[in-house]
């Protein structure tokens, strides 16, 4: 019986683990989406103040939005993924609709 075991153990392979995953990912991307949120929240009417006709302000927001945009869309990538056609359509529909949203939102100032 001793034997066994131990063969049961030589038999078995180790399980790797990676150090970077996609959730890895996208919790990196929601956190940075976070702090540069908070940052134009807090010195962003003082930085829009001393910094008023730069486009500062507006590299900030612009990617502010965009780690959002991938903190979202990944992961509503894999919720549809499995779904049907209609799913996905509606999808790309909104992704669509949320990047022409920012580049005009930073480009016009909406």
């Amino acid at each position: 019986m001793a034997q066994k075991k131990t063969e049961q153990k030589k038999n078995e392979t180790p399980s790797r683990h990676s150090s970077f995953t996609l959730g890895s990912l996208v919790n990196v991307l929601a956190f940075l989406a976070l702090a540069a949120a908070a940052i134009l929240l807090v010195i962003g009417p003082i930085l829009g103040f001393l910094l008023e006709g730069t486009p500062v302000m507006q590299a900030l927001n612009l990617v502010a939005q965009y780690c959002l945009l991938a903190a979202i869309a990944i992961p509503g990538w894999f919720f549809v993924r499995g779904k049907r056609k209609g799913w996905k359509i509606a999808y790309f529909i909104f992704l669509a609709i949320y990047i022409a949203g920012t580049i005009l939102g930073v480009t016009l100032g909406i």
